[in-house]
């Protein structure tokens, strides 16, 4: 049998316009990433503990960042991997972290991750042309910006994990406000 663990990423991006964060005319969003020393850029990410809800394994993340996640809980896409060398399989699910405006998260390439002054975290807003390799990453951003109706997770007031398919009509009625779908810093 095949080893394989699940990953939750974290997809955070930054509009070019904060004031109007669904246009597009000024150039696709960044997106925020995230390395250890040399390691590879990628979106910040954990892996799934046993028993851990998917939506905890995400506030774990956000929480990391100094994020709270946005009111509307989307996962955006899933993709899977196959393993690599001594990698095991992956399944990747990619949860709605939000969009932040251009201080929110601070970035500038390459700098040391805020967590604490000894970590070893790198930050960096990327640009879609570093995306261009991961189609789950690309299509998790194509449904982030333009809002496109998502596989929702624990939305009932009870605090119950109910999944509900998109609707398919009158989806804009229940669309998260930009409001619902920003990142907020904690305290904001």
């Amino acid at each position: 049998m095949t080893e394989r663990q699940v990953r939750v990423s974290l997809l955070v991006w930054r509009p070019r316009d904060p004031d109007h964060p669904g246009d597009l005319s000024a150039g696709w969003p960044r997106v925020l990433q995230v390395r250890t020393g040399a390691g590879p850029w990628q979106v910040p990410s954990v892996l799934l503990r046993a028993g851990e809800p998917l939506m905890a394994a995400a506030e774990r993340t956000a929480y990391a960042l100094g994020l709270t996640l946005p009111n509307a809980h989307r996962v955006l896409a899933v993709d899977q991997r196959a393993p690599t060398g001594r990698e095991p399989e992956e399944l990747i699910v990619i949860v709605d972290g939000g969009w932040v405006a251009g201080d929110d998260v601070p970035a500038p390439d390459g700098a040391r991750c805020a967590c604490s002054p000894a970590c070893p975290h790198q930050r960096r807003w990327a640009g879609t042309d570093a995306l261009a390799d991961d189609v789950g990453l690309a299509s998790a951003l194509g449904a982030a910006v333009a809002a496109i109706p998502a596989f929702i997770v624990n939305t009932w007031p009870a605090g119950d994990t109910a999944p509900h398919p998109a609707p398919r009509h009158g989806w804009h009625a229940r669309h998260p406000t930009p409001r619902d779908r920003r990142n907020s810093p904690p305290g904001a």
